[in-house]
């Protein structure tokens, strides 16, 4: 199995719709930067992030959801 090919990827944005919530509100609810937030709304450099337990903790309880909720592991596309 090559695991050189694999990466992360946050389903936010999916979360966000379907409880019907903006990634404004939730910057404000939980007191994080709306850029932090919208950086994990459309995945950007999820190969390079550092994403503090503070955060996803955060996330998860305010969304009712857990860490495998929010995160998935795919493959990159060659």
């Amino acid at each position: 199995m090559n695991i050189e090919n694999v990466m992360l990827n946050c389903r936010l944005k999916d979360i966000l719709h379907s409880k019907n919530l903006s990634a404004n509100k939730l910057s404000n609810d939980i007191d994080e930067r709306r850029t932090t937030i919208n950086d994990l709304v459309n995945n950007k450099e999820m190969e390079k992030r550092q994403i503090p337990a503070r955060l996803i903790a955060k996330l998860c309880a305010y969304l009712d959801i857990t860490p495998s909720d929010l995160f998935e592991v795919t493959r990159k596309d060659n």
